[in-house]
């Protein structure tokens, strides 16, 4: 089993439900995919995959669409061989047919090539 990093939250948006997960890059890494778990149990020992993100360059995202409460807490893993630490930042988006919980795959080189 490879490790890899894994980064938690709970889902705080202002809807009561979510019917999608997009996971954004914006790292200095490319063509790699990471999971989403829904995290559940006394200690969080359950976890349900919520979907795997394949994603391309910087800018490149992928969506799954199942349901998620906000109150719900959910772990970001990511190949443990990526160069950098990665960090997450969450949106939550409002649209007519989704409400979307956006997680935004950061890295400090992705910044370094903004410059």
């Amino acid at each position: 089993m490879l490790k890899a990093q894994k980064t938690t939250f709970t889902v705080a948006g202002p809807e009561d439900k979510y019917n999608q997960i997009r996971v954004v890059n914006e790292t200095s890494q490319s063509d790699f995919s990471c999971r989403v778990f829904v995290l559940s149990g006394e200690n969080d020992e359950n976890k349900a995959l919520y979907g795997v993100y394949n994603l391309k360059g910087l800018g490149d995202h992928d969506s799954n669409a199942k349901w998620l409460n906000r109150g719900e807490k959910v772990l970001v893993e990511v190949p443990a061989d990526m160069a950098e630490d990665i960090s997450i930042a969450v949106e939550y988006l409002d649209r007519p047919i989704f409400d979307i919980v956006i997680i935004h795959l950061t890295d400090a080189k992705a910044f370094d090539t903004v410059k």
